[in-house]
């Protein structure tokens, strides 16, 4: 077998399209408890099935009472209210205010029977039994009614809305201790090489450790996917056969290495016979042997296996596609705009993602090879090239993306 060149690359901007086309949100749900529902997908629509408070209560620590008991107060005019009883927190008074009587109340506990407002302890003083008042006030002062914060039938939550603390407080305050939530896309990561061996053994000559499935792995997980490291696939077809076939039981399969066009880089032409390949090749530089296909209803990726164009294109391509499929709003990245430190000079003829760190307020490039993962390492963020742009001249202000 020999080589067989790239055809004809796809844009950027198709493959993203081509991508969120046939990217489908995953439909399954499961049940979460309450504390771990920050971040999920909710899967129902929540209306309150009952008032929330259920009970109308105070607003201040003070005292309850009848608000036409306290006309004409003032400082010079205090009244007189006779104190009946004390209320805390989470108790309920067994008994009626009546007129010229007061409860002391706790913020939080249930207005008695009779009384209609709440005087703050602020505007009181004590003396024995007696409780002066020193302002007049209208009903309701101080306290909150039943169903002030959610009534009974009030619709609260959407389905598929991005649960938020705020969020998780409403299912709190009405009663759920677990969440239907929109289950998290698996996906199956595998990587490629006869160079590739894992963490923990002893590297002979010719060999480097796996380092795309652990980088990998963070982004599914940012991203809202559960990552399954299904470990290093051979360089032959059966095994890229039975990987391939392995990976359509996920809801995504993502490989690094093999997608390029070496005589060894077989990833292309097994995925043409098993399934339909949407894009091989993107006109960008790291990252030119991407790949993206679909097998039996299984989207899947092909990423190059020089570990800066494998993690670059994760973040364009892959972290989006998984976004989608659980059921998150996309990210926009962070930019900002800064001079570039020194002369940039661009010799390519495809769209360029070059790294950069920003240091005194200037960015310089991380001058590293797509096979280099400290060029990602050390680097805030990058910059686009455009096709086209030969050059960008020292302190020409430029647009560094900001990695997370």
């Amino acid at each position: 077998m020999t080589m067989k060149p790239f055809g004809d690359l796809t844009s950027r901007e198709e493959a993203v399209r081509l991508i969120d086309e046939n990217i489908k949100p995953v439909t399954r749900v499961e049940k979460v408890p309450l504390e771990d529902a920050m971040n999920r997908v909710l899967a129902v629509d929540v209306d309150a099935d009952f008032d929330v408070p259920p009970f109308a209560r105070a607003a201040m620590d003070g005292y309850a009472v009848r608000a036409a008991d306290t006309d004409s107060a003032g400082n010079d005019n205090p009244i007189k209210l006779k104190q009946i009883g004390v209320q805390h927190t989470g108790e309920v008074y067994d008994g009626i205010v009546g007129t010229g009587e007061c409860l002391e109340i706790a913020t939080g506990s249930p207005i008695p029977e009779g009384a209609d407002a709440v005087v703050k302890v602020e505007d009181t003083s004590l003396e024995g039994d007696i409780v002066f008042i020193y302002v007049d006030i209208a009903p309701s002062k101080d306290m909150s009614p039943a169903g002030a914060d959610m009534k009974k039938g009030d619709h609260v939550l959407d389905t598929g809305d991005f649960m938020t603390p705020g969020k998780v407080g409403a299912l709190a305050a009405l009663g759920f201790s677990e969440v239907p939530v929109i289950a998290k896309p698996r996906v199956a990561i595998y990587s490629s090489g006869p160079e590739i061996v894992p963490q923990g053994i002893h590297l002979k000559p010719g060999q480097i450790y796996d380092i795309n499935s652990y980088t990998l792995t963070l982004i599914i997980k940012a991203n809202g996917g559960i990552p399954v490291r299904r470990g290093i696939m051979r360089d032959d077809e059966d095994s890229i056969r039975e990987s391939i076939q392995d990976a359509s039981n996920y809801d995504l399969g993502v490989f690094s290495g093999g997608s390029s066009v070496g005589v060894k880089d077989l990833f292309g032409v097994v995925m043409e016979e098993m399934g339909e390949v949407m894009f091989h090749g993107i006109k960008v530089k790291p990252g030119k042997p991407t790949l993206f296909c679909i097998v039996d209803d299984t989207p899947m990726f092909g990423m190059p296996g020089y570990p800066t164009s494998c993690l670059t294109n994760s973040y364009v391509y892959l972290a989006p596609a998984i976004r989608k499929m659980a059921g998150l709003p996309p990210v926009e990245n962070s930019t900002v705009s800064v001079p570039i430190g020194h002369e940039m000079v661009s010799k390519s003829d495809r769209e360029q993602f070059i790294t950069v760190r920003i240091e005194d307020g200037k960015a310089y490039r991380v001058l590293k090879r797509s096979g280099d993962i400290t060029s990602m390492t050390h680097a805030d963020g990058y910059i686009i090239l455009p096709i086209g742009l030969n050059k960008v001249s020292e302190g020409e202000t430029v647009t560094v993306i900001l990695l997370d």
